[in-house]
């Protein structure tokens, strides 16, 4: 029984030292990977010292392994990704990971690139947590090719622009021609009967519309100072809403008005975009919602619909210049409400839930406008 028992033992211990030379084998793998790897890896602790990092780490920042460890994570993050990186580094304190933090990052020489940053817990012998191990990719080639797509999107707008500003100075002469000789039909012809009347202002609303068009892409291409004054937000909105074919929407306007400093022509094309673009999303059917909000400092104006709303991979998208989601239209309405808005010093905001409706928030400063372009 005893020579038994020895030979049980005997075999068990040597199981156990083929398990150890292939645990050994593993780490040793593993260990080339982490300091092989073309990727950037860093090991801290709970207090967010650095205990490891692999080669590439060492080398895209410029140092060597031993200056970089045992200093924090954040001595080596660009000063205006201190915050991302603060927040990162809370999100795995608090869930344990963290996946795909875009940051960036300074090297010795003091140069920044950007990253991709992800990070999982890290646990010691016993399960204890002891810290994290960070993956961390090189965006900088595609932070490269993106620039260069954005440069070139720059140029091609450019040649648009002066293109489209030629048109748009060609097209002015007739249709002021054409709105002058509506208005001597007016004059000459005052009994009109009303299926006539109807055809001018169906052809007033037209060719306000293509002005408008006009503007806004004169606006972009030829951005024009502000030119200050004091009106009442009430009356501007009433000029937006006479020129817009609303079909069967129902716009509840607010009951108190509010005067501020602006430039009423510009204040109106935003007012006059949102509503038409609410109008066309809702098909000429539903409800428009207009707030004005008076605060100590500022006034917020909200123009909200009950439209189907706007899908979410869009709404980044919204405010890009040339980006429509109809077949009509310029592409450079919201482009121009956004660049209006931020030329008063305010900011435009969207609130949106599908099927039920889009609200667009505008906040303008009291006093505070910008007059330069």
């Amino acid at each position: 029984m005893i020579e038994n028992k020895n030979e049980s033992y005997d075999y068990k211990e040597e199981d156990l030292n083929i398990l150890l030379e292939r645990y050994e084998k593993m780490a040793e793998k593993y260990r080339n990977l982490y300091d092989n790897s073309p990727d950037l890896y860093r090991t801290i602790n709970l207090d967010g010292i650095i205990l490891d990092c692999n080669k590439t780490y060492a080398d895209k920042l410029g140092y060597t392994k031993e200056e970089i460890i045992g200093k924090t994570i954040f001595d080596h993050v660009a000063e205006n990704s201190l915050r991302l990186l603060q927040d990162a580094y809370h999100t795995w304190k608090m869930t344990g990971t963290v996946s795909s933090r875009e940051v960036w990052l300074r090297r010795k020489d003091q140069t920044i690139f950007p990253v991709l940053l992800s990070a999982a817990n890290l646990y010691g012998n016993d399960g204890t947590l002891v810290g994290s191990n960070t993956a961390i990719r090189d965006m900088t080639e595609i932070h490269n090719v993106k620039k260069e797509v954005e440069e070139h999107k720059l140029k091609s707008l450019n040649v648009i622009g002066d293109l489209s500003a030629r048109i748009s100075h060609d097209f002015r002469n007739p249709i002021s021609i054409i709105r002058n000789s509506l208005e001597l039909m007016k004059i000459q012809n005052p009994d009109l009967n009303e299926k006539n009347k109807n055809h001018i202002t169906m052809m007033e609303r037209a060719i306000a519309r293509i002005s408008h068009q006009l503007e806004e892409v004169l606006d972009y291409v030829l951005p024009r100072p502000l030119n200050l004054e004091t009106h009442s937000l009430c009356s501007i909105l009433d000029s937006s809403l006479s020129k817009i074919d609303l079909g069967e929407v129902k716009v509840n306007v607010p009951e108190k008005d509010q005067v501020i400093e602006c430039d009423g022509s510009k204040i109106e094309i935003v007012f006059s975009n949102l509503i038409l673009n609410a109008v066309q999303a809702m098909e000429k059917k539903g409800n428009i919602q207009i707030r004005i909000n008076d605060k100590p400092d500022s006034t917020i104006i909200e123009i909200e619909d009950t439209g189907p709303g706007i899908p979410k991979h869009l709404i980044e998208k919204m405010f890009e210049p040339l980006f429509t989601t109809r077949q009509i239209g310029t592409g450079l309405g919201l482009v121009s409400c956004k660049s209006i808005v931020e030329k008063h010093g305010g900011t435009i905001e969207i609130r949106t839930q599908i099927k039920k409706g889009t609200a667009f928030i505008i906040t303008l400063p009291k006093f505070k406008s910008t007059k330069t372009s």
